[in-house]
């Protein structure tokens, strides 16, 4: 007789099925996100602001209030999922990130895209929405595995968004873009909404429920039994460190870029030499093509990390990927053409994309039941605070030591994580019964 399923997990078939729509938001969510970005700087023009110092200016404080909106309400609309459920939290996330991008669409001055863009951080969150709905519905020794993959939606929107979301503008127009885009968030919370089912938060209590936490706490217990777990604490300051990783070099890597056009030439070109082959191309198109490398390598990373994290541990596999990642980001400092550049950040995104799904993987085994929404809520925190920091940081170092200085800190920063995370970080118990069971099989 095969064993019941864990009590408030669906069966086999439903968790599968509910990854499957849960990716789909999260790839049409993110996709979302990233599929305006491109044109931001032209609908400020078109809102009336002309001079090209401004629009940066405006182009920035949008990015910014999104950021920040999200940073203080992700741990709220966490506590909530605990409280009312996650799937409702995720449509939440899907619904009003459309309603509030239709929104933009037919806003007629900066000042209220701005707003538009800091409410859709505050109703948005569509990552950690869906992390914690996919954590609370997956049997815990599958989380990791159905995490990485849900991870690859978010870095398959990210390489695919802008190039999507440039091309609809091109030929819908920019306002029309918005409405486009809308629609696409619309049909995936009617996907989520028909084909994804959670039990109800009050079908987890059973005869151990009085020892438990129970999911039903008011907002502040739900997140004071979270921090509580001290090794949930050091991973969630752990995940701060990778997402910071990444938000600390996006702002240099166009001005690597730009320094080997400055040696090709014709102005703002590159040169590619690959093997027999070469081309040159423009600057704007060499960078495109470093984001694509980096989030082609992290979607494997992501599909990868499951069978390392089974086999060797997870905290074993994020810990070894973040010191390679260490090592790896001090050498782009010494690359010299945008072959070795794109070769060396195509291995960063190799290690870096498996960093992310293992310690949410982490986060999950390691989280009370009941309580993965409030556990995600901050971990999306920890992304969004990543992301405001991140730019600031890199641009003083870049300013203070030069662009090769960038590469080098972060590099250093990354190798004293993954030397605490060694030290401080423990294997969650579910994930090593899994191991000992897989080697006695």
């Amino acid at each position: 007789m095969s064993p019941a399923p864990a009590l408030g997990v669906p069966p086999a078939p439903s968790w599968r099925r509910n990854l499957v729509f849960i990716w789909i938001g999260v790839f049409v969510g993110l996709m979302g996100a990233n599929f305006v970005f491109p044109f931001i700087p032209f609908f400020i023009q078109e809102l009336g602001v002309t001079q090209e110092s401004r629009v940066a200016f405006y182009t920035g404080i949008t990015a910014s209030a999104t950021g920040l909106s999200l940073t203080l309400t992700a741990p709220l609309w966490g506590s909530l999922a605990d409280r009312f459920g996650r799937k409702p939290m995720f449509l939440r996330a899907l619904i009003g990130a459309g309603v509030l991008i239709g929104a933009m669409g037919i806003a007629q001055a900066v000042w209220q895209l701005i707003l538009l863009r800091f409410l859709m951080g505050a109703f948005a969150g569509t990552m950690g929405a869906a992390a914690a709905l996919v954590a609370a519905t997956t049997p815990k020794e599958q989380v990791g595995r159905a995490l990485g993959t849900l991870q690859t939606g978010q870095f398959t929107a990210n390489m695919l968004g802008p190039v999507i979301g440039g091309l609809v503008a091109a030929n819908l127009g920019i306002r029309e873009s918005f409405i486009f885009c809308a629609a696409l968030y619309g049909i995936a919370a009617i996907l989520v909404y028909l084909f994804v089912r959670e039990i109800p938060v009050q079908a987890h209590a059973g005869p151990a429920a009085s020892s438990q936490p129970r999911s039903e706490g008011n907002l502040l217990e739900n997140l004071r039994v979270v921090i509580r777990e001290r090794q949930v604490v050091l991973v969630l300051l752990f995940l701060f460190v990778l997402w910071l990783s990444t938000t600390f070099v996006r702002p240099v890597m166009p001005l690597s870029i730009d320094g080997f056009a400055e040696r090709t030439p014709g102005e703002g070109r590159v040169h590619l030499q690959l093997g027999s082959l070469s081309w040159d191309m423009r600057k704007e198109a060499a960078t495109g093509i470093v984001f694509a490398v980096i989030g082609l390598t992290s979607t494997i990373a992501a599909l990868s990390v499951a069978p390392l994290g089974e086999r060797f541990g997870y905290r074993n596999t994020v810990v070894a990927a973040a010191l390679v990642t260490g090592i790896l980001y001090p050498l782009l400092a010494l690359a010299h053409s945008l072959l070795a550049f794109m070769l060396l950040f195509g291995a960063v995104g190799l290690f870096q994309g498996a960093m992310v799904p293992g310690t949410n993987a982490l986060i999950a085994a390691g989280t009370p039941d009941g309580k993965q929404g409030s556990a995600f809520g901050l971990a999306a925190s920890m992304q969004s605070m990543a992301l405001l920091l991140g730019p600031l940081g890199g641009g003083f170092t870049s300013g203070a030591g030069g662009i090769g200085a960038v590469y080098i800190v972060i590099g250093i920063i990354l190798l004293l994580a993954a030397l605490a995370a060694a030290i401080l970080i423990r294997e969650p118990a579910v994930f090593q019964a899994r191991r000992h069971q897989a080697a006695a099989n």
